[in-house]
């Protein structure tokens, strides 16, 4: 019998992020970007160019440390699909592939879905550098990211982050009695089967669409990558079960029933 799995029917989930950190594809330079473009066009018609990031680490501090190169490094590009929701990034040393909620009447679609567009994105790239011709591109880091904005009319972060998160019972507070006005916190795991580290983000804002306040929860997993068949639907399907069942864990059943979870 296959097991129940758990979903949320509402979930506030604005942004999916599939992503792979390689090595190899020596002799990568500017116009690859554009000849690579040529190749995906017709799904991915728009482009923005934007600052690269900085290199994935799997041990030590997420923050990224200062990097000392000899010259500037190549951009990472944006591909774009016509509804702004799926976009792929490329960069000299990584490729993501995101969907992004860009409407409140958007639908996450599902992580199948945002994983399947990942392999595809993937797959394209290594058709592209053997056509080229420039050596393969090896798979080094897995990652994956979910981003959520939890809002409520009338809500005020962080003084009404308890309603939604289950690890702790009200909003401490100072020897002034009065409501905590910044909060940020950071949580590190290892993963299952050491294939790596659940991190959790939590920290408060205002959206800028609308200025209401948002908590934002960001649940990230990062892991070495094999290159052995199945390996790769192995690592992200035990990261999204990490990271599904780590945000249930972490909310409460109030918040539960405002997204309306259930297993199927």
């Amino acid at each position: 019998m296959k097991e129940a799995r758990l979903h949320f029917r509402h979930p506030p989930v604005v942004e999916v992020v599939c992503g792979v950190q390689f090595s190899g594809a020596e002799g990568w330079g500017t116009p690859h970007f554009g000849r690579f473009w040529q190749q995906i066009e017709s799904e991915y018609p728009r482009f923005e160019d934007q600052t690269p990031l900085p290199p994935l680490r799997l041990e030590g501090p997420v923050s990224p440390e200062p990097q000392f190169l000899p010259m500037p490094p190549l951009r990472r590009v944006f591909f774009i699909q016509p509804s702004g929701n799926f976009l792929m990034q490329l960069q000299q040393n990584r490729l993501l592939h995101n969907w992004r909620k860009t409407d409140d009447h958007d639908e996450y679609p599902r992580y199948e879905r945002a994983y399947e567009r990942f392999v595809s994105a993937w797959s394209k790239f290594e058709n592209f550098l053997a056509t080229v011709p420039l050596p393969p591109a090896h798979a080094d880091v897995f990652e994956l990211t979910y981003i959520n904005h939890i809002t409520r009319e009338g809500a005020k972060f962080p003084r009404d982050v308890w309603e939604f998160l289950a690890f702790y019972e009200d909003t401490p507070r100072a020897v002034t009695a009065k409501d905590s006005s910044a909060m940020a916190m950071q949580f590190n795991w290892p993963l299952p089967s050491e294939m790596g580290t659940l991190t959790l983000d939590l920290k408060h804002g205002v959206r800028p669409n609308d200025e209401s306040d948002v908590l934002l929860i960001e649940l990230s997993a990062r892991g070495k990558a094999k290159e052995s068949p199945g390996y790769m639907k192995e690592w992200f399907d035990a990261a999204h079960l990490a990271i599904v069942n780590t945000f249930d864990d972490f909310t409460t059943k109030k918040a539960h029933a405002l997204w309306e979870k259930y297993e199927a």
